[in-house]
């Protein structure tokens, strides 16, 4: 009887030290979960801020070309620091609320040339291609990228 209590003891300490294993492996765990969620959101983040572009027309005189289909220009300026994809599978364009099929967008730059990245503090042009031509007065564009940066421009007709 009298060995009962530092066997006890002992068991009650082998006990704690595994509870205590337990505990420590747990937080390790997600602690470096949190630290991974972290490093992404950052990278995420920091391509965001290192990506921005300008919509660059005068909103009351649009160029527009053709009798239908009408070609509208807009203008397109690079001001991150890192290149932009400038096609139709990584640039959406949408008037009026409205989303313009890739079909009807061409990005070329400012000579003409089709192109598909935009470098930082290029100028690139987005023609948008309608069927029918805008109603006089204001209209509404806005162009997203890939990775969700979007602008706005309130042009008039």
């Amino acid at each position: 009887m009298a060995a009962g209590g530092p066997v006890s003891e002992l068991i009650m300490f082998i006990v704690a030290v595994i509870v205590a294993g337990t505990v420590a492996g747990a937080l390790a765990y997600v602690t470096t979960d949190i630290a991974g969620g972290i490093k992404v959101r950052g990278a995420s983040l920091a391509d965001q801020l290192r990506t921005d572009f300008a919509i660059i027309n005068d909103p009351a005189n649009i160029p527009v070309e053709g009798t239908g289909p009408y070609n509208y220009t807009f203008y397109i300026k690079n001001i991150g620091r890192v290149p932009i994809s400038f096609t139709s599978e990584a640039v959406q364009v949408f008037i009026d609320g409205n989303l313009i099929p890739p079909a009807n967008l061409t990005f070329m730059d400012v000579n003409g040339n089709v192109i598909t990245s935009l470098d930082p503090y290029e100028v690139g042009v987005i023609k948008v291609t309608l069927g029918t031509q805008l109603s006089a007065g204001y209209h509404k564009l806005v162009v997203v990228l890939e990775n969700g940066k979007k602008r706005s421009l309130v042009f008039e007709i």
